[in-house]
Parts: structure tokens; sequence; C-alpha cells
């Protein structure tokens, strides 16, 4: 796994690069201090995961993940914040983070929240509730959905716009949105900032 971290605190950067390694010895971390670094190395690599500090100096917040986001379309970007409010953890998953770390986190609880992530889970404050999250598919998790419909999910789930959606699964635009409405239909949700919320609290595995 290939993990790109990218926060201007070179000791929590150290920090959480140790704690990867803790995870998984076999983990590739590579640290850049700005967002800026942080696009330039997506464009000579490719990474699994990218663990964005959501305040920083230059290129920062909703700008910093659009922008990554577009420049790796295909790879999970989960936030890092001291700043946990409902309003900020809302809108990055809004613009398409896969999930969102308070940076204040008791050290158990922050080494839950990389663990989760790191194997492909959904992590967010409000749905993590202080105890182990055992990942499991989609499919377990919501099995009335059909085949399609857990693809479209976890390409969602992901942060992918409807637009890659339909390229990676050779449809149309209009058939990624008709399957998202019955997708939220089946679990009870009104968009995709719930889905996300939803599949968090079932411990949906995305990757």
């Amino acid at each position: 796994m290939r993990v790109l971290v990218c926060d201007d605190h070179s000791l929590f950067r150290e920090g959480l690069r140790l704690l990867l390694e803790k995870l998984d010895s076999s983990m590739e971390v590579t640290l850049t201090g700005s967002a800026e670094e942080a696009l330039a190395a997506t464009r000579d690599a490719m990474f699994d995961l990218i663990l964005m500090d959501w305040h920083m100096d230059g290129l920062a917040g909703a700008r910093a993940l659009e922008a990554l986001r577009e420049s790796a379309p295909l790879t999970r970007v989960v936030v890092l914040s001291g700043d946990r409010n409902a309003e900020l953890v809302r809108n990055a998953v809004d613009i398409g983070a896969a999930g969102f770390i308070p940076k204040d986190s008791p050290p158990a609880q922050l080494m839950l929240a990389v663990k989760t992530i790191a194997d492909g889970g959904v992590y967010l404050p409000s749905a993590a509730g202080g105890s182990t999250i055992r990942t499991r598919d989609v499919r377990d998790a919501f099995p009335t959905l059909t085949e399609r419909q857990a693809d479209v999910l976890r390409a969602a789930l992901r942060g992918n716009s409807n637009k890659l959606i339909a390229r990676q699964l050779g449809i149309s635009d209009g058939t990624v949105k008709t399957h998202l409405r019955a997708i939220y239909q089946e679990l009870g949700t009104r968009n995709r900032t719930e889905a996300v919320y939803m599949a968090a609290e079932q411990g949906v595995r995305i990757s």
C-alpha cells in the first residue's frame, strides 16, 4: 500500500509515518509538507491513500481537497484536522473525502482511525463510537443492493464523481444518477454525504 501524507507540521507527519509503519511494515509512506508538494507527488507516482491536513499554509481546505481529487481521481483522500465541527466534516465529504480523522483524538482513537482507513474502511468521528470497527464489503452491509448498485456505491464512497463512476463502469452519467437515487432510497438516506456516514457506521470496506 502506498500512502501520501500531506501535513505542514513535521512532528505530526513523522508520528503518522511511524503509526502507519507500525500497522504495516510493508507500507510505503511519502511525506509532504504542503498541498503543492502533494500535487507534485501525485503527478510522479500513484498512491492508494492520501492523508491530507485541512488547515495548511498556501493551498488548503476545500481548494486543496478538490485539487488532489482532480489530480488523483482514483485515490482515496482522507482529511486530517484539529477542527472537528460537523459542518467541516460534511463539507469535506461533500467534496469527495473518503473519511475524516480528528488530529486531537486520543492515541488509541487515532490508531483506530488510521487502522480503519488502512483496512479500506470509512472513518468519521461521529460514526466511530470509540470501539473497534470490523470492516466488511458493501454487499454484506447492505445485502438488498444489486451488484451494480454495490459497484456504484463503492465508487461513490471513494469520493469519485458521477462522471468518473460512469467511465469506470462503462455506463452513462444518467444511469449513475438513477442508481444513486435507488441506493439512497434503499439505505434511507437523502444524498451521498448521508450514505458515507451510514457506510462508516456499518464498517463498510471500500478499497
